[in-house]
């Protein structure tokens, strides 16, 4: 299991939030690690981790609910049924994080966030 190493607001986007982690590995180092991408509000996320992950929303929930799942942002988040594979491809997540536009990278996770139910 990955463990969060560090959680950084991202410079100059409002909302924006990066998280690195890292679990022994069997490579030269004997390390392996992620990166994962959010935007964030008080309420609801929405992540997407650049090697394996469709883009998830992700709704703040208490402890008790039914379907609550621990996560490294909120305690608790239930949502994990709403996602996309394939909007990783069709919103160019990959070529807008290989080339550094961040920006844009975020401006995909806003806008899944300002249309969560």
């Amino acid at each position: 299991m990955n463990k969060r190493v560090a959680i950084l607001p991202f410079p100059e986007i409002e909302n924006a939030y990066v998280a690195i982690s890292g679990k022994t590995a069997e490579t030269s180092n004997g390390v392996s690690s992620t990166i994962s991408f959010l935007y964030a509000t008080e309420e609801i996320a929405v992540e997407w981790e650049p090697n394996y992950g469709p883009i998830t929303v992700l709704y703040k929930c208490d402890k008790t609910h039914p379907k609550a799942k621990e996560h490294w942002f909120f305690d608790y988040t239930t949502g994990y049924r709403n996602w996309s594979q394939l909007a990783v491809n069709r919103t160019g997540l990959g070529e807008k994080f290989s080339s550094g536009n961040y920006k844009a990278l975020f401006q995909v996770l806003k806008s899944w966030h300002d249309n969560a139910d």
